[in-house]
């Protein structure tokens, strides 16, 4: 994983919290380009108007990586893990799409 401000300052969980940032920028922009209500949103993943409203904050304390993958999801995206190495490659799949 490349260094980003997360592993620069030394956060014990940088590639944690690289990984939620980039699935969080991904669901709340796709929400976003859908130009999808709050209340639409929240009814679409499961989330009342307080969690809605930090997902398009983009506040990624509130969310953890598997919830951020079922949004995904739930806006009709496949999820996928691939581990990469010594030749081998392989692709997970860890949720369908809606």
């Amino acid at each position: 994983m490349t260094k980003t401000a997360f592993h620069e300052l030394d956060f014990p969980n940088a590639d944690e919290l690289v990984t939620k940032s980039k699935l969080i920028r991904f669901v709340a922009a796709e929400v976003r380009r859908r130009g999808i209500t709050q209340a639409a949103a929240g009814e679409l993943l499961g989330l009342d108007q307080p969690n809605v409203s930090a997902l398009l904050n983009e506040k990624i304390s509130r969310f953890s990586v598997e919830k951020l993958m079922d949004f995904a999801a739930k806006l009709g995206f496949a999820v996928t893990i691939r581990i990469e190495g010594n030749g081998v490659h392989v692709d997970v799949p860890v949720r369908t799409a809606a």
